[in-house]
């Protein structure tokens, strides 16, 4: 068996969410949509859509935009400069109360996850997308849930720009 094949056999399945979809409205009318999942990580995605309904991200600007992520959750980038040091260290105040890991989610474009102080640390509000396939990331980071509409528009997300509201779907 060549090491091609060893390796795609060794790939995991295609990761399909089947919980609540929450839509994140631009300023520029543009949105996307995050299916996430409640099975994998039911704290972390408890807690999201906590924030979500509390309208939480609602006028904040994304302050993290890289080749391979895009990054928003800090309240503070409402209105504080991008550049400040308050606006990728804020979140809402109350941090998830345990990691959990995802062992059978490949870290790849579109995956939505909580972005952290460290390895294997819960985090809070600060949600990433990513736009490239990043496996280094692997069992770092708690999973939320995928990208299932509108990855074209997370593409196009510049730093600073603003998310209108956000909003569970279904």
């Amino acid at each position: 068996m060549t090491s091609a094949l060893i390796l795609a056999s060794l790939a995991l399945s295609p990761y399909t969410p089947k919980g609540p979809q929450v839509e994140f409205r631009l300023s520029n009318g543009f949105a996307f949509v995050i299916t996430t999942d409640p099975k994998l990580s039911p704290r972390t995605v408890a807690h999201i859509l906590g924030l979500v309904k509390k309208g939480f991200y609602d006028q904040q600007r994304f302050h993290r935009v890289e080749s391979w992520v895009t990054q928003w959750g800090a309240p503070q980038s409402r209105l504080k400069p991008l550049d400040s040091e308050e606006v990728g260290n804020g979140g809402s105040g109350k941090d998830i109360p345990v990691f959990e890991a995802a062992p059978n989610v490949d870290f790849v474009r579109g995956i939505v996850g909580v972005a952290s102080t460290g390895f294997q640390v819960p985090g809070d509000s600060q949600l990433f997308i990513l736009k490239q396939d990043t496996q280094r990331l692997y069992g770092s980071y708690a999973v939320v849930g995928k990208v299932t509409q509108g990855m074209d528009v997370v593409g196009r997300i510049v730093k600073g720009d603003r998310i209108k509201w956000a909003r569970i779907l279904k």
